[in-house]
């Protein structure tokens, strides 16, 4: 496929993102055939993210290979690319798709998958950030951060997760980045660590510092002391739908769900299998509330779904426990109120839940808070620029940006946007899951559909 660095040259559609999900609309629409396609992403190669960046070995997949196809029409292709891969040379084939492979692999894979793309396909690859975007005569005129502009006549946001702000931190403190994956490798094995966050992005944070023989000591906050459950083997959906679900509150729906976790585990299968059933109805589950109970279950409920829903690997969560037990890391329940420097140190203040104020010391800080899930707080040049040029308004409760069915982007009056659409974790306010393999990969077919379809519209039109 042709290689640029330029862009010199209109485009039929621009993806604004390299990682999965703007790999993968890209590698869609290569499919097509006769679509000029853009792809723009300046952190990193094409396929990696947040996620699949990591270079390191212990950050596991949270899903066995077996669901982590890119494609819904071919299941097995995650694990074929396996099987003929070197660093799986020797293992059973039998095992493969029961494995939890590194997540490095798995960028690996879509960077194949891209670069498979039909001979003749045309990609201009761009190692460059957009930021901004705006109407144009025959589409839209994207402006990159090296002052040069691309016309496209659609676009498709692939932003992916954006990294949350840590609050409470004083000028002088220094923070790690838990997606900062050199940054984190590069503690110092004495140093004490404090980490806030207790979700995925600081189990990847403990397996690192467990990895580099770390010696110091890892406290965790968060204010509900919480962290991922592991998978179990042999995890398959219970029987039964969801109906009995849709018309319940958050209550209510708790203590049907934790109903049928026992009825599994009286029949001697593991409770995940309750959460398994559900997995392939979250989004009519959430849309079928009303605002008040979304808001109750964001309030109440949303640590609980999170902890067991979003699982880890046995392998991993066995390491977490092993540093739990033996003391090497702690994990506190409580609200963080100031992050402060004192005396070549932080000073953490927090309260504990149920107890007083206390404070605490550690020599790192570490954010693992995971993703920013609201349009005020987005970063980056970029969504300035749509929220300025009324682009984009907010998804429910406040959460991502607010889309139309197929994904296109709902501007600052109520009104679809014509050629432009996002997916993935923008649209967590309207899908509520959305953030996972399983769930990205027909997003991704389905906004790519809709895009080409648009570009050929537009041309029937002429």
């Amino acid at each position: 496929m042709p290689v640029t660095a330029t862009a010199t040259s209109p485009v039929d559609i621009l993806v604004i993102g390299g990682g999965a999900c703007g790999t993968l609309v890209a590698r869609h629409l290569l499919d097509a055939g006769g679509l000029r396609v853009a792809l723009a992403e300046a952190r990193h190669a094409p396929g990696l993210g947040v996620a699949y960046a990591t270079p390191r070995a212990e950050h596991l997949l949270n899903v066995n290979a077996a669901r982590m196809s890119a494609f819904d029409a071919r299941p097995d292709d995650f694990v074929d690319f396996l099987a003929r891969h070197p660093q799986c040379a020797g293992l059973d084939p039998g095992e493969l798709p029961g494995m939890f492979a590194p997540r490095r692999l798995y960028g690996a894979y879509l960077q194949t998958r891209l670069d498979q793309a039909p001979a003749g396909a045309s990609l201009m690859r761009l190692g460059d950030a957009v930021v901004d975007l705006a109407r144009a005569a025959d589409g839209w005129l994207a402006t990159l951060a090296s002052g040069e502009t691309i016309r496209a006549r659609a676009v498709v946001l692939a932003t992916g997760n954006q990294p949350g702000v840590l609050p409470c931190v004083e000028p002088g403190v220094d923070v790690v980045e838990a997606w900062d994956y050199a940054s984190v490798a590069a503690i110092d094995a004495d140093a004490a660590v404090c980490i806030v966050g207790a979700g995925l992005s600081m189990v990847d944070v403990l397996l690192s510092l467990h990895a580099n023989g770390h010696r110091g000591a890892v406290t965790a906050l968060s204010r509900n002391g919480l962290m991922p459950l592991a998978h179990a083997p042999g995890t398959v959906p219970q029987a039964g739908g969801v109906d009995a679900l849709l018309p319940l509150g958050v209550r209510a729906r708790m203590r049907l769900l934790r109903r049928w976790a026992a009825e599994a585990t009286a029949q001697g299968r593991p409770w995940q299998d309750a959460l398994e059933r559900l997995r392939p109805h979250v989004r009519t589950l959430w849309q079928a509330w009303p605002e008040a109970e979304q808001r109750r279950f964001l309030r109440h409920a949303v640590r609980l779904w999170d902890i067991h829903r979003h699982r880890i690997a046995p392998d991993i969560a066995a390491v977490v426990a092993a540093m739990s037990a033996d003391g090497r890391f702690v994990l506190h329940a409580g609200r963080l109120t100031r992050i402060a420097a004192h005396e070549g140190q932080c000073a953490i203040e927090w309260t504990p839940r149920g107890s007083a104020p206390a404070t605490l010391t550690a020599d790192v800080i570490v954010n693992a808070t995971g993703m920013e899930k609201r349009l005020a707080r987005m970063p980056g040049p970029l969504w300035d620029a749509l929220r300025t040029g009324g682009l984009v308004r907010p998804g429910p409760l406040g959460l991502g940006v607010a889309t139309a069915d197929d994904g296109a982007l709902i501007d600052a009056r109520g009104r679809p946007v014509g050629g432009l659409w996002t997916l993935g974790a923008n649209r967590i306010g309207d899908l509520w899951e959305t953030i996972a393999m399983p769930e990205l990969r027909g997003q991704t077919a389905r906004v790519a559909a809709a895009a080409a379809a648009h570009v050929q519209a537009m041309s029937s039109h002429r």
